[in-house]
């Protein structure tokens, strides 16, 4: 089968930092099941693990929708189950704490010896085929289409702010940032019940990408401007910007007591960071990331939210190369490979 994984060594051939090669196809433990790729989504966090990030070597991808090829027969999938899966596997051992209750959000997203799909210890989605615990296996409805159902994992990661009870009727929200998670969160609280929700970011292109309830505010060559007449305005601010800048500005957009989200990752010499603001206000920031899968797929099948408008291209799985340097394009939204 065909493969792209992180190109080490000698198979350095281009400027992605990925390559493209003929792997066997793998052979599922007794708790997994073999599946037949059929989208694969790129991610930001894949191209930063082709420029060194978490050190990984395997096959990339992490966002995918495909079908069952095989699975254990007490499984509840059977051949052509179309499925996507959640990427965090926890370990599930009997002296791990952290899994004695394995539904809770502590097994799902932080067990310590957990393997991470095409990110930590566990080859990826842009492969003709993968294996994957039945466990993390999640049936996809008819009523999604394969381009919508790649979706599923970045529209969890918006759902989990909902999930951690951050929302609460009638608040005020900010969200920074316009790129793919910045709109897919307008999506998801777009579906609340807040009072007030607003998008900032820098491309009106992309911000009338956003659903038509929401406010959209363009900070581009204004920063400072924007920040005066939005101070203290907002109950809940969520950076997904993934720029430094962006938890400065939230700080100011944020009302004392108020809470700030962390989506992104990015790195900041701390010389440069003022806490002050956090402090004075008693700001509560908290991250978050990986999220509950049903409630987007729920979200995708009654159309509740729409994902399409954000697909820039889909290539053939033979031009993932260039599918990933148009990834890394600036002002591209998604890129999908289609197997």
């Amino acid at each position: 089968m065909r493969v792209v994984k992180v190109a080490t060594g000698d198979e350095k051939e281009n400027t992605t930092g990925a390559v493209l090669l003929e792997a066997p196809v793998p052979c599922p433990k007794p708790e997994e099941a073999l599946v037949k790729v059929l989208r694969a989504g790129i991610c930001a966090t894949d191209l930063e693990i082709l420029k060194g990030y978490m050190g990984f070597t395997g096959v990339i991808g992490h966002e995918f929708v495909g079908v069952v090829e095989s699975a254990p027969p007490s499984s509840g999938f059977t051949k052509g189950s179309r499925v996507c899966g959640d990427i965090n596997m926890a370990c599930h051992c009997d002296d791990c704490t952290i899994c004695a209750d394995r539904e809770s959000v502590m097994c799902r997203n932080h067990c310590p010896n957990r393997e991470v799909l095409g990110i930590l210890k566990k080859d990826g989605t842009y492969a003709e085929y993968l294996t994957l615990p039945v466990c993390n296996l999640h049936k996809i409805p008819d009523e999604i289409t394969d381009q919508e159902a790649c979706f599923v994992e970045p529209l969890a990661a918006a759902c989990r702010i909902v999930e951690q009870g951050l929302i609460k009727t009638g608040d005020r929200v900010a969200v920074i940032g316009d790129g793919k998670l910045g709109l897919l969160i307008t999506e998801v609280l777009a579906t609340q019940q807040c009072s007030q929700l607003v998008l900032f970011g820098r491309h009106d292109n992309k911000m009338k990408l956003a659903p038509p309830s929401v406010e959209r505010v363009n900070v581009r060559d204004r920063a400072a401007e924007v920040t005066t007449q939005f101070s203290e305005k907002f109950d809940v601010v969520v950076e997904a910007c993934g720029h430094p800048s962006g938890l400065v500005m939230a700080g100011d957009l944020v009302r004392p007591l108020g809470t700030v989200v962390l989506k992104t990752t990015c790195a900041m010499d701390s010389a440069g960071f003022n806490t002050a603001t956090f402090v004075i206000k008693e700001v509560k920031i908290i991250g978050s990331r990986c999220g509950p899968f049903q409630p987007a797929i729920s979200l995708l099948a009654t159309k509740k939210v729409d994902v399409n408008k954000l697909v820039s291209k889909v290539y053939p799985f033979p031009e993932a190369i260039q599918a990933i340097q148009h990834a890394g394009t600036k002002g591209t939204l998604k890129i999908q490979l289609a197997m």
